[in-house]
């Protein structure tokens, strides 16, 4: 299971690149020209003395799926979703996007997992290509996660 907590990249020297390096946009440079090109994020949506999982009521739901004779065909109690999300996005997310078997202990069981996993792994690849820095990363997982929690 993916621990959250932890750094979800090594720093680059360690992976080398991840991606073929062919013809990709201009704005891809080389790492020693990386500084040249940083990426400044500001914030926009998010609170930098709050953070956006602290910014939503959470509610504990059951996602359930029928058929058409009424007949369950996915089920998953007691997950943690915002409040303000729909029935319809808690039955999509949960059944879709949670990661893990269902009924195993590695299977997610709130949207704040799923998110964090998502935005914390798209702001470190960021950092690590050297598109921003690391304090731009930070901003840039917290409009992210914000962005995600409110459905945007």
């Amino acid at each position: 299971m993916i621990d959250a907590r932890e750094e979800v990249l090594a720093p680059v020297s360690q992976h080398g690149p991840r991606r073929r390096a062919g013809n990709i946009s201009a704005g891809r440079t080389k790492r020693n020209k990386a500084a040249e090109k940083i990426l400044k994020i500001e914030r926009i949506f998010s609170d930098g003395r709050v953070k956006p999982f602290d910014q939503v009521q959470w509610d504990r739901r059951t996602a359930e799926i029928t058929d058409d004779a009424g007949k369950v065909i996915f089920k998953q109690e007691n997950v943690e979703v915002p409040k303000s999300w729909s029935l319809l996005a808690t039955k999509v997310v949960v059944s879709k996007y949670f990661y893990g078997e269902q009924n195993t202990s590695e299977r997610e069981v709130s949207v704040r997992q799923l998110i964090h996993r998502i935005t914390r792994t798209i702001a470190d690849w960021g950092v690590a290509d050297g598109y921003f820095s690391k304090a731009d990363g930070e901003v840039y997982y917290e409009e992210l996660t914000w962005l995600c929690l409110n459905q945007y």
